[in-house]
């Protein structure tokens, strides 16, 4: 039940958090989708079966690994406690046997001496019996007299004192006692060979009850822990074995380093806070193991054996490999599936989104039933729509484009037929004054040319005219102008011959003089006003000069936010009676070069005003 609530948990994370990856991603293609979604649900499921299968298979192996542990306890306690129980036995059968008298003295004390020793050595090899319970047996008396018979026979005198144990055996009053395992070449053949060995002491009574010797049996420890050894060669991998003593000394393995038997004592003081099988974290390795103990009745020794948990999973991990390549497999073919699937969806809807690019003006409201073939009744309606609104959009677009055109050409005669009424007001003044003074000719030139800008403004037969007939307008406007002002005006213009036969709107040069004139005579004269016209590698460019006191900062500023609302707000633009104005200019121009339009308003670096108006090449001719 914890895992399902883990495995829940996990899953609605991811999907959120994917979810949420998805929507700051943004919108994707419908394939990329459905693939993904299809995949998505065949690894979930994949994951959610190799999850529990692992689980499952991997409680099954614990359980089993904790049944093999407890049975293995169980074997090896009943063996070694047998080796113990056969020690016990023989040196009890000795304290008990009636021809042990025999070597007792008149004080009916025991008398070890070399006569009596093929005596004795008799005795205890009829004692020990033919299977060899004990591979050595020693009787001590009391006077420290010492008898040994079997790896070694002979008697031999022994300091009493020196034996740690002789006291604790007196105190027992004849119950047995272990020793820890020692190291010894007492009963070695040759002085370069020694041995690990354990004895079981019981002190020897005589028929008096009265305790007069020792008997102390001997095992050696690979014959004592035999069964022990045996499974551990057998098996390579095999779980650890460790027994102690009722003090809790490490009694096997007998033979390591006294700095490994302090280490190993762990298990042992875990011990009283575990249950009988166990899941413990080994403090030095860091590695989960699982534990499992026992407790003999007979020997008070414990039992503990240990397996790392990385053991015990080492088969469900090794299926786990075996379940990741089918597991590959398996997405491999799901992907491909997905792939199908999701490619078969979509498919209709690539169809009809071609159709969609591949359609422009042109073929607006054409029908493509002939290369269309939806596999679905949904994209199929879908199509029928689409078609059936491109028809509509067809009439609309007519509709609109017939509009557009009847507005631009409004809006150009708007603007064209904007003159300022003061220049008509200011040239009959001049012809009055002309007149007055009987300058009889120079009134019939200025009438002339007055009647000739009157023709061209009212020309509406060409929205466009040449840059060479414009640029007549402009020579006939200044001298009205020259006329007025005398000599305080004067006049430059420059146009590269190859600019004089390109088309521009009428009347799209007049109004930057007429502005240069106005704002260009506010300073002490004579007045100046240029006008040029360059051709470059990548644009040609008319600019217009004056020499005034040039445009103020807020005056740049007020006119590019003119031109910047009017770029946001194309339509009609409001008409001025003073003039045509800078921004009007502008509109007409951009109306007539679209994206090609340069067009720049600032002050040279003599600080004069300058506006400058031109085309990006390969435009219009």
């Amino acid at each position: 039940m914890k895992a399902y609530q883990i495995l829940k948990h996990f899953f609605l994370s991811f999907i959120t958090k994917y979810e949420q990856h998805q929507q700051r991603k943004g919108p994707q293609k419908l394939q990329t989708r459905l693939f993904r979604a299809y995949l998505l649900v065949a690894i979930i499921v994949l994951i959610s079966f190799s999850f529990f299968f692992y689980e499952y298979v991997s409680s099954i192996l614990i359980s089993n690994e904790e049944s093999a542990l407890s049975a293995l306890n169980a074997s090896i306690l009943e063996q070694v406690d047998s080796v113990i129980n056969d020690l016990d036995i023989t040196s009890a059968n000795i304290n008990y046997s009636s021809l042990m008298s025999d070597n007792l003295d008149s004080s009916f004390n025991l008398e070890i001496t070399e006569t009596n020793l093929p005596h004795l050595a008799d005795l205890f090899v009829t004692i020990n019996g033919s299977d060899i319970k004990a591979d050595q047996i020693n009787l001590f008396d009391l006077k420290g007299n010492e008898v040994k018979v079997g790896m070694i026979t002979n008697t031999a005198r022994v300091d009493l004192k020196k034996l740690d144990w002789f006291e604790t055996v007196k105190e027992l009053n004849g119950l047995k006692l272990i020793s820890d395992p020692y190291h010894s070449g007492a009963y070695a053949q040759s002085s370069a060979s020694s041995d690990w060995f354990i004895s079981v002491y019981r002190t020897y009574s005589n028929q008096y009850g009265r305790k007069v010797g020792v008997i102390e049996t001997v095992k050696r420890c690979k014959n004592l822990f035999k069964s022990a050894i045996s499974y551990e060669k057998k098996n390579k991998e095999s779980a650890a074995i460790y027994i102690y003593s009722e003090s809790g000394t490490l009694v096997y393995p007998y033979s390591i380093p006294d700095s490994e038997k302090q280490a190993l004592s762990y298990y042992y003081d875990k011990i009283p806070t575990l249950k009988e099988n166990s899941l413990v974290r080994n403090p030095f390795t860091k590695e989960r193991e699982h534990l499992a103990y026992a407790q003999s009745m007979y020997s008070k020794w414990t039992y503990v054996t240990v397996q790392k948990e990385s053991i015990i999973l080492r088969p469900v991990a090794n299926l786990s490999m075996i379940l990741f390549g089918v597991v590959l497999a398996i997405l491999g073919v799901a992907v491909s599936i997905s792939y199908y699937v999701s490619r078969n969806l979509t498919r209709p809807v690539m169809q009809l989104k071609k159709i969609i690019q591949d359609m422009d003006l042109d073929t607006l409201g054409q029908g493509n039933e002939e290369t269309y073939h939806p596999y679905y009744i949904e994209l199929d309606e879908l199509y029928h729509d689409f078609e059936a609104m491109s028809r509509k959009l067809k009439i609309s677009l007519n509709e609109l484009i017939d509009s557009r055109q009847q507005e631009l050409k409004s809006r150009t005669l708007a603007l064209q037929s904007q003159t300022n009424p003061h220049f008509y007001y200011n040239t009959l003044s001049c012809i009055i004054v002309l007149a007055e003074n009987r300058k009889n000719d120079e009134v019939v030139t200025l009438c002339k040319n007055l009647t000739q800008i009157m023709r061209y403004i009212t020309d509406h037969s060409s929205q466009s005219v040449p840059l060479r007939e414009e640029m007549e307008y402009v020579e006939k406007y200044l001298y009205c102008m020259k006329v007025r002002y005398q000599s305080s005006l004067n006049c430059n213009l420059s146009i590269d011959e190859r600019l004089l036969d390109l088309s521009v709107p009428k009347l799209i040069i007049q109004p930057l003089v007429e502005n240069a004139i106005k704002y260009g005579t506010d300073c002490i004269p004579p007045w100046t006003i240029t006008v040029t016209g360059t051709l470059y590698d990548d644009r040609w460019q008319i600019d217009v000069i004056d020499s005034g006191n040039g445009f103020t900062a807020d005056a740049i500023q007020m006119i590019q936010e003119r031109i910047a609302l009017a770029d946001a707000n194309p339509g009609m633009p409001e008409l001025k009676i003073d003039g045509l104005g800078i921004v009007n200019v502008y509109m007409r121009w951009k109306i007539y070069c679209r994206e090609h339009t340069i067009f720049e308003v600032g002050n040279t670096p003599q600080g004069h005003g300058i506006v400058s108006i031109g085309c990006k090449c390969n435009h219009r001719d």
